[in-house]
């Protein structure tokens, strides 16, 4: 008889040969050194413009901004894809776990100082965020779910492998 596969199987099993290859690392750094060079660049020429860059701009120029900021900005979010997403050199088990634990960490203390900041944003503010109406919200709240929702699947699983080997 064949054991059932669960997707959350697959997904364990298949996560190592999810992660990109080595090299997206380094073109993530680089990606994100061009980056850093673009803005340098441009804080000197508008530094070096008349009145800190505050003359006036055409439509054109604007657009011209508006166009920079979305390219900065998606390679940005590219670079930080890749070199999150890329495997070391070496990748064994033991750099998988550690790769684990650290998104767990980071998540930890991400969700500490959004949840921090928007009580001390709903005690203090004289504009009281709405939940209906902050998308913030809505990702930190669909993160929690699937979150908790993976996490009792785990446990739920370890429950029955723990009530078959005390039998």
């Amino acid at each position: 008889m064949r054991e059932r596969i669960s997707i959350i199987d697959c997904i364990n099993g298949c996560l190592k040969s999810w992660l990109l290859p080595h090299p997206f690392k380094i073109v993530g750094q680089v990606l994100i050194l061009a980056v850093l060079a673009a803005l340098a660049i441009q804080i000197i020429v508008t530094n070096v413009l008349p009145d800190n860059g505050a003359i006036s701009l055409g439509m054109e120029s604007l657009l011209q901004q508006m166009l920079f900021r979305r390219v900065i900005s998606v390679v940005l979010y590219l670079a930080i894809f890749f070199i999150t997403c890329s495997r070391e050199k070496n990748e064994d088990e033991m750099t998988a776990q550690l790769r684990g634990e650290v998104l767990k960490e980071v998540c930890y203390v991400v969700m500490f100082f959004y949840i921090a900041l928007k009580i001390a944003a709903t005690i203090f503010s004289e504009n009281i965020p709405y939940i209906m109406h902050d998308e913030t919200s809505y990702i930190a709240s669909i993160i929690w779910m699937l979150y908790y929702g993976r996490f009792e699947l785990k446990m739920k699983s370890l429950r029955r492998q723990s009530r078959q080997f005390n039998l």
